[in-house]
């Protein structure tokens, strides 16, 4: 069965629809943000990475698929903000991977890049964990495939992503015993699911005015005397840089580290005790530039108080 094909203008309407249905959640996901660090930013940041997409995409005078996804790829990846934010980058990074080359794409073109997008999301983080953005990503792309070689359409096989993230989604917690302590679904596993029902509702014609859901999350009862340390972000820019082995040694100096991008210019993210040691070591390779260093346990304690004040309020 030959399938339809359609230009990048399909993909640059799909990515104005995950941004606006993020930005209507902001509130929700940030309320959800338990893992890997409770600091109530995951939906702000996969909406900036987002924002930055298409910023990147509304500047290229093209309806390439190829053309149009590499620069929201390397748009998210300028921009790209937190943990969430920087895995978010490289799905973008993946789909434009696996639409190289091609001026027009088919349903079956698009699950294979949702599968070359799950492999890149996995890859750039040191130590996957499912019940995550990951596990949501790696199984909406299989659901896409079984569409594809079954003859759907791109509508058909859109909607089919959508009920399996939703799926993939509500037994978050059974993968992840953090999430089911506390009573929620991983933030960024539900970030992906409603990039997906953006995408979903722009490219089936069908976008409707979202309104905002907030869900209140009580602060979690982790000792106050836990260190969660800086969350440094940063771009580094060169010439060839020796990306996998910058990423083994940041490794060693922190945790949720996520090290992606290429010879010219990576993307940095890490969890640390010690920024000023990383920073030390990047400057030998690179320039840095969009750097952002945040006090981790500044932000956890404003969060818990923001919300137990609400709380107190609300009751």
């Amino acid at each position: 069965m030959r399938q339809e094909l359609f230009d990048g203008s399909v993909l640059r309407e799909a990515l104005r629809g995950a941004e606006k249905y993020i930005e209507a959640h902001i509130d929700e996901l940030n309320l959800l943000n338990v893992f890997p660090v409770p600091d109530g930013d995951t939906g702000i940041n996969m909406f900036v990475t987002l924002q930055a997409a298409n910023k990147a995409v509304a500047a290229v005078n093209t309806q390439s698929a190829a053309v149009v996804t590499a620069a929201a790829a390397r748009g998210a990846l300028l921009g790209a903000s937190g943990n969430s934010g920087v895995i978010l980058s490289q799905i973008l990074r993946g789909i434009a991977k696996g639409m190289e080359a091609k001026e027009r794409f088919s349903c079956m073109h698009f699950a294979e890049a949702l599968g070359v997008a799950a492999e890149m999301a996995r890859r750039a983080v040191m130590n996957p964990v499912e019940g995550t953005i990951l596990t949501v990503s790696s199984e909406a792309s299989e659901m896409a495939t079984r569409m594809a070689k079954r003859g759907a359409s791109l509508r058909q096989a859109m909607s089919a992503i959508v009920r399996q993230s939703k799926k993939s989604v509500e037994k978050t917690p059974e993968l992840m015993p953090l999430l089911k302590e506390a009573g929620v679904v991983d933030a960024g596993a539900k970030g992906l699911l409603y990039v997906f029902q953006g995408m979903r509702d722009h490219m089936s014609e069908r976008v409707t005015k979202h309104k905002a859901k907030t869900r209140t999350l009580a602060p979690q009862a982790k000792s106050t005397s836990q260190s969660y340390g800086y969350d440094l972000q940063f771009l580094l820019q060169g010439t060839d840089m020796p990306l996998d082995k910058i990423r083994s040694k940041i490794e060693t100096m922190g945790e949720s580290v996520i090290v992606v991008g290429d010879s010219q210019l990576i993307r940095v993210h890490v969890h640390t005790p010690d920024p000023d040691a990383v920073l030390k070591y990047v400057r030998k390779v690179g320039e840095i530039t969009n750097l952002v260093s945040e006090n981790m346990d500044d932000q956890v304690r404003e969060f818990r108080e923001k919300h137990s004040k609400k709380d107190h309020s609300d009751s």
